[in-house]
């Protein structure tokens, strides 16, 4: 599975850091999502999802949904 964060519609909610910080932290210059670790663990798979359901902004995407077998979170600055 993969997890891309679209910083640029990032509001700084914080949400994802509050579901996964082991993934994920707010940018100190502007408090938008960071990716932390681009290969978490498979069994942060129920916290990073957390993290993509509780986004206010729905920055996030997901790619690959059936693939189980790994994790990877990744960032885009480019506006979609």
């Amino acid at each position: 599975m993969r997890v891309i964060a679209y910083t640029q519609k990032c509001i700084s909610g914080g949400n994802c850091v509050l579901a996964c910080s082991d993934v994920f932290e707010q940018r100190d210059s502007d408090g938008t999502v960071h990716v932390l670790n681009e290969r978490p663990a498979l069994a942060l798979l129920e916290n990073v999802r957390q993290a993509v359901d509780l986004c206010p902004a729905q920055v996030f995407t997901i790619e690959d949904e059936a693939n189980a077998s790994e994790l990877v979170v990744v960032e885009n600055d480019q506006e979609i």
